[in-house]
């Protein structure tokens, strides 16, 4: 796949050859070229709140990706020429589901997904309460990025090969009074 623009990993004419070979390929067709366009870069955006293994190509690329040495022992290596399809295909996917559901990881808990998203906070005596999940994949907690915790399949496509650090440990502070 071409390297991405500055904007987005993805260009809609490879994002359209990428959904061809999908069944969501008409969805994904019906959409303006605007509407395709404006998907893709907001799914970069949330991409861009990773931390991915390796570091950039150069110093002055916009995005995150393309990246060298991010590869693990089991991935194909990552090289500076190219997007590994599995980011393609993050890409796409992720940019059909916010245009189906533009405001999933906006202002909190998505409409009828209450997973990981702050539910009440309190500074004094320091409280805070989480959503609970409501399906059953528990991979990722509050303290995971939102965009892993509202789409965990993310991790399946990227998380294993380039995500840096360890997700789905999400930790519990309480204070408790004597």
């Amino acid at each position: 796949m071409p390297l991405p623009t500055t904007r987005s990993y993805v260009s809609n004419d490879d994002a359209d050859d990428y959904f061809i070979h999908t069944m969501r390929g008409a969805e994904w067709g019906a959409l303006s070229t605007g509407e395709k366009t404006l998907s893709l870069q907001e799914a970069t955006r949330w991409l861009e709140t990773l931390c991915y293994k390796g570091e950039k190509c150069s110093a002055t690329q916009g995005l995150k990706w393309p990246r060298k040495n991010a590869s693990s022992d089991c991935c194909a290596e990552v090289v500076c020429t190219t997007l590994p399809p599995q980011m393609v295909e993050a890409t796409c996917e992720l940019a059909l589901a916010l245009h189906n559901n533009p405001t999933s990881l906006l202002g909190g808990a998505p409409a009828g997904n209450t997973t990981g998203s702050v539910k009440r906070q309190k500074l004094g005596d320091l409280e805070q309460e989480f959503f609970e999940p409501s399906s059953g994949d528990s991979r990722y907690g509050p303290s995971d990025p939102l965009v892993l915790q509202v789409y965990p399949w993310l991790g399946d496509l990227i998380g294993k090969c380039y995500l840096e650090g360890s997700f789905g440990s999400s930790r519990v502070l309480a204070r408790v009074r004597s």
